[in-house]
């Protein structure tokens, strides 16, 4: 990791004594090729439209390296970077350093809107993503059951279609597979699990609201379904892992994001033909479908000597036409509500119709209300939580210590969302 760092910090130096014309923009894009070719050609784009020149900086692939990465190139004297694509969990501990965003009149399109601390638009929604109940659509056609609505259903199914298989011989199949990894993936997925009366860790008002009836039986439940209908090995495993087990036809249901949809349906998939997608069940099926959200953003650096034509890009790249034409020829989520029921955006990506209404109801994560916290509250709930589904009789008692925890936190002074903590954070941030 360290060596990657200074690979990239060397090139950056070298980039950054390289640059001097007024207009010439440093951008950050995913190293992965059919982003890089996207954030190419629309860059591209916009500096004939303008006549500024645009430097693309490809992202390690790992994106456990980019926040460090982050933290040094906007805490250098000089500023190397003008752009950066982020993805939402750093936005907290980065918001100082990014630049003011100016508002616009149709910021309200964008969903989630723009990404506000301490009073200031530091970053734009680019493209949005969700997290899914990915489903055999042949077994449950084959069993005659319907797509789970609660998670108790999905447990019932899971255990019957899993013990079904079995009987007749596909002893690898499992129920459920998800991301009980102790990192992001697995905050993720017990926000998802908690559901509106069990809290996101931190309210929007900034009060500590994890320690709660609802969250504690979640955790419980999640617990019971480890060695039953999920694997052992799901403490171990991140998106991808789980992607590998369903997409071999070793799994019935799974949660992940949207990019799993394509790959299990790639011709070479075993499983191509045979997958549904839709929103994730429910504490209760009475509740709104809900999945936590996984949008990239935007931002530019507090240094940048170009804000204008940073900004100028930003708004660009985060426009009606260019998100349009990213969703027809990428398939990503679209940031704009008003594109996601336009006629050839439904054509390029079929399953927007089918969760529509998880993008309606995104379960936020607490950045925002945290701050530069947020990577420590992070951390520490996603050891918590690890731990109490590997201990089912520990979930009470866990989630009172992560509480007293983060009310400890709150209490220093570093978290906007307490009226008593706004000035502690203006003073950092200016």
């Amino acid at each position: 990791m360290r060596r990657g760092l200074s690979i990239i910090l060397a090139g950056c130096a070298l980039l950054f004594g390289q640059r001097a014309s007024a207009g010439s923009l440093t951008v950050f894009c995913s190293s992965s090729g059919a982003e890089m070719a996207l954030c190419r050609s629309e860059t591209q784009a916009w500096s004939r439209a303008t006549g500024n020149t645009v430097t693309l900086v490809p992202l390690l692939s790992d994106w456990g390296t980019i926040l460090p990465l982050y933290r040094q190139l906007l805490s250098a004297q000089k500023t190397m970077v003008d752009i950066l694509v982020m993805d939402g969990t750093w936005l907290g501990t980065l918001a100082p350093m990014l630049g003011t965003i100016a508002p616009a009149p149709d910021d309200g399109d964008l969903a989630p809107g723009p990404f506000v601390s301490a009073g200031r638009e530091v970053a734009l929604p680019w493209y949005r993503d969700i997290g899914l109940l990915f489903y055999r659509r042949d077994l449950l056609e084959k069993y005659r059951l319907p797509v789970p609505q609660s998670w108790d259903d999905l447990a019932a199914e899971a255990r019957t279609i899993q013990n079904a298989e079995r009987a007749h011989g596909d002893g690898s199949l499992w129920g459920y597979v998800w991301q009980g990894r102790t990192a992001e993936s697995l905050i993720c997925n017990a926000l998802e699990w908690f559901g509106p009366a069990g809290g996101t860790i931190v309210a929007e008002s900034g009060a500590v609201d994890l320690d709660n009836a609802d969250a504690r039986a979640a955790l419980a439940r999640a617990a019971g379904w480890i060695g039953t209908i999920s694997p052992a090995g799901v403490l171990s495993d991140d998106e991808e892992a789980a992607r590998g087990v369903f997409q071999d036809g070793h799994a019935v249901f799974m949660r992940n994001w949207v990019y799993a949809w394509a790959l299990a349906n790639d011709p070479q998939s075993p499983i191509a033909g045979k997958v549904g997608v839709a929103p994730l069940p429910r504490a209760r099926a009475s509740e709104p479908p809900r999945g936590v959200d996984g949008t990239v953003y935007l931002g530019m650096a507090r240094g940048t000597a170009h804000p204008a034509e940073a900004l100028s890009l930003m708004r660009y790249l985060t426009s009606r036409a260019v998100e349009r034409a990213r969703v027809v020829t990428g398939a990503y989520i679209p940031a704009r509500r008003s594109l996601l029921d336009e006629p050839d955006v439904r054509a390029a990506l079929p399953v927007l119709a089918t969760i529509r209404s998880a993008l309606l109801h995104p379960v936020l994560r607490p950045m925002a209300q945290t701050g530069v916290d947020y990577p420590r509250v992070a951390w520490l709930a996603a050891n918590g939580f690890h731990d109490a589904l590997r201990d089912r009789h520990d979930a009470p008692d866990t989630l009172h210590r992560l509480a007293n925890v983060f009310e400890v936190m709150a209490h220093r002074g570093q978290w906007p969302g307490r009226p008593a903590d706004k000035n502690a954070l203006q003073e950092k941030t200016e």
